[in-house]
């Protein structure tokens, strides 16, 4: 039986799951698209013209982008008990650790510009790391997970 301190406080219902999914994907194409595929491409633009054109758009794929990965990250599954909280709870702490591991070999390995880079990139690393994780392990364990309930 579940008691109120082991409740999830702060999640969102599953609803918001599928509208953070619908934010994440076009902004997280579009930001791949636009900084690594564009040069590769040779496109007749490159993302630094395209931001001259519009200079609010990085902001928009930022806000975008991280509002959508925040939304998956928080909200709830479909079912959520004890094991889905742990899972939560250990993905979470493992994507804080390699976020903070990979922060460490960074500052030790660019300067100046570069490592502000890598700190632009830093801020969706730890969302990422963990939602990559976290629904691997659900992945991974369903079979198991579905047997128990």
């Amino acid at each position: 039986m579940k008691t109120d301190y082991m409740k999830p406080k702060y999640l969102l219902p599953h609803l918001y799951k599928k509208i953070g999914w619908a934010l994440t994907v076009p902004f997280l194409t579009y930001a791949v698209y636009a900084y690594i595929l564009g040069d590769i491409f040779n496109l007749p633009f490159k993302a630094e013209n395209l931001e001259n054109k519009f200079p609010w758009l990085g902001t928009i794929v930022l806000i975008g982008l991280l509002g959508g990965l925040l939304l998956v990250s928080f909200s709830k599954e479909k079912t959520e008990d004890e094991y889905i909280s742990r899972l939560r709870l250990e993905s979470l702490q493992v994507a804080v650790i390699v976020n903070y591991v990979l922060l460490i070999l960074a500052a030790l390995s660019f300067f100046g510009l570069d490592f502000l880079s890598v700190m632009v990139y830093n801020m969706f690393t730890v969302l990422l790391i963990f939602i990559i994780r976290f629904h691997f392990l659900l992945y991974r364990n369903k079979s198991a997970y579905e047997k128990q309930h």
